[in-house]
């Protein structure tokens, strides 16, 4: 995703450096999102759901967290 985000600006015509860009991108919307899921999982904490996650991780299934498929 970074990477062609960082494409993306370069081919726009932005001459930062892609280091300069992909930090752009992580502080811009990575951070946020990951942040936004932390407190959602603090405020809805549940030992069941926590099962289920690591099920479905073992297993490479999807479930609904937080409104969404992961």
């Amino acid at each position: 995703m970074i990477a062609e985000y960082v494409s993306q600006k370069q081919a726009a015509g932005d001459t930062r450096p892609a280091q300069d860009i992909a930090v752009e991108y992580n502080d811009t919307v990575i951070y946020p999102d990951k942040v936004r899921l932390n407190c959602y999982y603090y405020r809805h904490y549940s030992f069941i759901k926590d099962i289920e996650m690591i099920f479905a991780t073992v297993l490479g299934k999807k479930i609904q967290y937080a409104g969404e498929e992961i």
